[in-house]
């Protein structure tokens, strides 16, 4: 997993270069996936509505079991590091709209259903946990969304960055209980970094929007609370302010301010520190238990 994360980059340029090649209708388009991909997708679908398109995000198993809530899609886009997934499979069967398919896996068993095939084969991972892949696939949507002259540096600031980013995860509190808080885009990274100290370390964590976590959820914060609060440069006075209050009420915050175009720069320190937690709490981050690679029901 580690090794995995130190050669994030190794995807990027690759994720660039397809997302130029690739000429898909975003208008109308449902993007599925199930656990980080269901992140990425709700990412994705952001940009998408960002950009002026009319997209949504929901989880492939909600579809497999009830096809009826994706009303009318003009398309789907399909989210699965293995290519295989089965809910994906199913629902994608049957919605039976013209359909991508996202994957690293060129040999991917279930890539015969759909229209088209875009393969980050350079973010293949050994490791069960999602790390380059994730970082890869989002690098993919942002320079679709963004275009790929805004994301273009971004590979190359790699070499620079990836130090700072495991010191800074490193030097993270370590707590009795994590919040992670995003909007925009920074909600669905605020689930996936959540989802990758929770499976790999089994720590004690949940991911909020940034503005719903007044309604209810601030209860718990205490001196035992670190809050993650993910933040676009020019994030609005009512978000900024999170910060302050919850340090009134005893959380250590840790504000980590990100650029849309550098964005898996924001998500790569907490799957270091979910590495490091796992090392830190006798885990094999390797095998995360009850896990495997590719669901597959």
């Amino acid at each position: 997993m580690l090794e995995e994360i130190w050669e994030s980059h190794a995807g990027w340029e690759q994720a660039v270069a397809l997302a130029q090649a690739t000429d898909w209708p975003w208008e109308g388009a449902l993007f599925l996936g199930s656990g980080s991909s269901y992140h990425l997708a709700q990412v994705a679908s952001w940009l998408a509505r960002r950009r002026g398109f009319a997209a949504q995000a929901l989880p492939s198993g909600e579809v497999a079991l009830y096809p009826e809530v994706a009303g009318r899609p003009a398309s789907v886009v399909g989210i699965s590091r293995s290519g295989e997934t089965t809910e994906l499979l199913r629902a994608v069967e049957a919605l039976g709209v013209p359909s991508l398919l996202l994957t690293t896996n060129p040999r991917a068993r279930g890539r015969e259903g759909f229209t088209e095939v875009v393969v980050l084969d350079r973010a293949q991972e050994a490791a069960i946990v999602q790390t380059r892949s994730f970082t890869s696939a989002l690098v993919f949507f942002l320079a679709a969304f963004l275009g790929a002259e805004e994301v273009s540096s971004l590979p190359g600031l790699w070499g620079k960055e990836a130090p700072t980013l495991w010191e800074k995860a490193l030097s993270w509190p370590r707590d009795g209980r994590y919040f992670l808080l995003g909007s925009g885009a920074g909600w669905g990274l605020a689930q996936e970094a959540a989802l990758k100290l929770k499976e790999t370390a089994l720590v004690q964590v949940e991911a909020f929007h940034s503005l719903e976590f007044r309604h209810g959820p601030m209860s718990m914060v205490d001196q035992e609370t670190t809050v993650f609060l993910l933040l676009p440069e020019e994030a609005d006075p009512w978000e900024k302010g999170l910060g302050p209050e919850l340090a009134r009420l005893g959380a250590r915050v840790v504000e980590v301010t990100y650029r849309l175009a550098t964005l898996p720069l924001a998500l790569v320190p907490f799957q270091f520190l979910a590495y490091q937690l796992a090392k830190e709490r006798g885990l094999d981050p390797e095998r995360p238990r009850h896990l495997s690679y590719a669901v597959r029901l």
